[in-house]
């Protein structure tokens, strides 16, 4: 992309906000959740030292930010990309009433059995750590949580991104734990954890960041039972939104009942000719790659992260 090529400054707002709890200077520290008309203050910014063009990439539409921009040559374009999504249990009374409304009937079938099935043949227990675990406790967690991922994406031929800052990772997340700003999610065999969940909180929201599991569980669909477990921790913590983010899966689908979009914002100084051509060179870019994503080019004939893995490994080969 040109912002790559000419190395214009940028930052993905869904991440600097439930990872980091930053946001730009470009925009007001308050922001709204249309959903649940909950409304939260971000103090912290993110230094992005705007000039002539600046791209914020994935906001949220379900959360309102307003700009913030003090020169009068600023101005921003608005470019729609891919799909988000959520699930929204505001008013539910517990998971099963969720999964009534939710699922189809074959969906809930399928579920109550794999759910049985997982029990009957396994000692299952599950917990949430969240305002306090133990540093070894967080350790063999952490160890376990990086092999499962790193397995389950071998399997699948697939490059995971996050493997490679995995220690930055472990480091920055303990506090935050502790902290109630970040959770784990375990679901164990015996004392082995066979399903793992990091998530981000922040206000009425909790963000799903990494989510594996045990690779010989996959006939028991361990992401739906851990979405189980998850629909009635929030619900029993009032906490109305877990965000699923982007990237289209038939798991995402089957359990969000609301799907959103993700914004892109060019800023630009309209002053400048060449701040200007850039940004409607940016515009048009995003436009194109969304076209490919709707023609099913992009995420379905051409997934970068396959090829990604295919070249690593290759380069690796001897």
């Amino acid at each position: 992309m040109i912002h790559k090529l000419f190395s214009i400054r940028n930052s993905h707002l869904i991440f600097d906000l439930f990872l980091n709890k930053k946001i730009s200077p470009l925009y007001d520290g308050k922001v709204l959740n249309i959903l649940t008309q909950n409304s939260f203050n971000i103090e912290n910014i993110v230094n992005n030292n705007f000039k002539n063009i600046y791209i914020t990439k994935d906001i949220p539409n379900y959360l309102s930010f307003t700009p913030h921009i003090k020169n009068s040559n600023t101005k921003f374009k608005e470019v729609l990309q891919y799909k988000g999504y959520l699930v929204n249990v505001k008013g539910v009374i517990n998971a099963q009433d969720f999964i009534n409304n939710t699922l189809n009937k074959r969906n809930k079938k399928n579920l109550n059995s794999k759910i049985n099935k997982l029990h009957r043949n396994h000692s299952i227990s599950s917990r949430f750590f969240f305002g306090k675990i133990e540093k070894k406790e967080y350790e063999n967690i952490f160890e376990a949580f990086y092999k499962l991922l790193k397995t389950r994406f071998i399997k699948k031929k697939t490059y995971n991104r996050y493997l490679s800052g995995w220690s930055d990772l472990q480091v920055s997340t303990f506090q935050k734990i502790q902290d109630k700003k970040a959770s784990l999610h375990v679901i164990y065999d015996d004392s082995k954890p066979i399903a793992i969940t990091l998530n981000f909180h922040l206000s009425d929201i909790v963000f799903s960041h990494i989510q594996t599991y045990d690779v010989n569980y996959s006939k028991y669909n361990m992401g739906d039972v851990s979405m189980v477990n998850h629909i009635e921790w929030l619900i029993n913590n009032n906490i109305a939104i877990f965000d699923l983010s982007m990237g289209h899966t038939y798991y995402k689908e089957k359990w969000s009942n609301h799907q959103y979009h993700f914004l892109y914002h060019i800023f630009y100084n309209k002053k400048s000719i060449r701040s200007r051509l850039f940004a409607k060179i940016i515009e048009q870019e995003l436009k194109f790659l969304q076209f490919l994503r709707n023609k099913n080019i992009i995420g379905k004939l051409f997934i970068l992260d396959k090829l990604i893995y295919s070249y690593k490994n290759k380069v690796v080969r001897p």
